[in-house]
């Protein structure tokens, strides 16, 4: 079976990979992929289910059956949904990020995210954003866009967006994560 195109954009947590994805596949028609979004939604899920990040057979369980969609806002914003629910805000706050990486650095969590990573693959194309996605998620990729920033600019950027979304953040904790 051939698989539709796919154009991967990796780097670190605040690189701009999310910005340069969603409006590539916006240009091109294509789907798009926020792989960080479904690790932040997995813990987001768990918050909501009640089942610790500590929890690894309960977070793999509920990463293997996660009921994700994302949607397209008038603004071009993309919307997140857990099971109808939409988690867009929740999933971008700093407790939402610390999730994320707890679930991440789970095995078994990963595994299971990763086929559900690979069924966003459909035609006409898809631009999947995140870290691995050239790499372990479409090693195939027809082009793979890595971007970079240093550490310093990274947390200066997600400060800015986490502050205009009126979050209470401590930058100086940003750039250690």
């Amino acid at each position: 079976m051939t698989l539709p195109p796919v154009i991967t954009v990796d780097g670190p947590s605040g690189a701009g990979k999310g910005t340069v994805s969603h409006l590539l596949a916006d240009t091109l028609g294509w789907h798009f992929l926020d792989s960080g979004a479904l690790y932040r939604v997995t813990g987001q899920a768990c918050l909501i289910e009640g089942v610790a990040w500590d929890n690894h057979a309960g977070v793999t369980d509920i990463a293997r059956t996660l009921d994700v969609s994302f949607t397209s806002a008038p603004g071009g914003e993309v919307l997140v949904a857990y099971k109808g629910r939409d988690v867009s805000r929740a999933i971008r706050t700093e407790e939402g990020g610390r999730g994320a990486s707890t679930v991440a650095a789970i095995p078994s969590v990963r595994t299971a995210l990763l086929q559900r990573q690979r069924e966003f693959a459909k035609p006409p194309g898809l631009v999947a954003d995140g870290r691995d996605m050239g790499t372990v998620v479409f090693p195939q990729a027809e082009l793979k866009i890595c971007l970079t920033a240093t550490a310093s600019e990274r947390a200066e950027r997600r400060y800015k967006q986490l502050i205009a979304k009126g979050e209470s953040v401590s930058l100086p904790r940003l750039l250690e994560d």
